[in-house]
């Protein structure tokens, strides 16, 4: 049996939510809240499995009762619904430790689904977070190869992503040739390439 508590300040919605929850005989209801600023006690008192956390509720929002729980259970499973489909909730939610996010406009007819692909070891998503997780990867992975490079790394590459020869970037940065040469080698090792090419698509290409 898998114990789900559900936290939803919205009544008709947490009854729906927790009526969903009895009528499937591999689940059981682990507590059903209108808020979250006892999440701590309650599942130290009820002990689920999984927890369905709407993010909008009095007291405190979803995300600091995510944070919360995670301190001290952090096997517990959570899967945010919400209506909120921005990237800084998404990205804080995931930070917090949630491990799936659901859009209520769909999450009824895909909760159970949702709560056995997360104990399967999943990541239930609605299709269109999903595509924005994957585009706030992309964007991390971008600034993460920006920070590797220094501001001296940054200027070489990208006069030599447009086309000018060794010769001409120490003319343009002012130190000579083998000097050039020791920045693109150090840009090598960052980047994990092998060519100005693949250095100039790296960086350039991504942002």
């Amino acid at each position: 049996m898998i114990k789900v508590a559900i936290y939803e300040d919205n009544l008709a919605l947490r009854n729906t939510l927790s009526e969903i929850i009895r009528s499937n005989t591999d689940f059981t209801l682990a507590g059903e809240f209108g808020h979250c600023l006892d999440v701590v006690n309650n599942c130290r008192a009820f002990q689920p499995d999984v927890i369905i956390m709407d993010l909008d509720m009095p007291g405190k929002s979803g995300i600091e009762g995510v944070k919360e729980l995670k301190k001290e259970f952090p096997d517990i499973e959570v899967i945010i619904n919400t209506v909120f489909d921005d990237d800084n909730r998404i990205f804080e939610a995931i930070q917090a430790g949630a491990t799936g996010y659901l859009l209520k406009k769909n999450s009824l007819s895909t909760l159970i689904s949702s709560i056995q692909e997360v104990k399967a070891g999943g990541s239930p998503m609605s299709p269109s977070i999903a595509r924005k997780v994957l585009g706030l990867q992309k964007e991390k992975s971008a600034v993460n190869i920006f920070k590797e490079l220094s501001e001296k790394e940054m200027s070489i590459l990208e006069h030599l992503s447009k086309g000018l020869s060794y010769k001409m970037v120490a003319t343009e940065c002012n130190i000579s040739i083998d000097t050039v040469r020791t920045y693109i080698k150090r840009i090598y090792e960052k980047l994990q390439v092998h060519s100005v090419t693949e250095a100039v698509h790296k960086v350039f290409i991504k942002k």
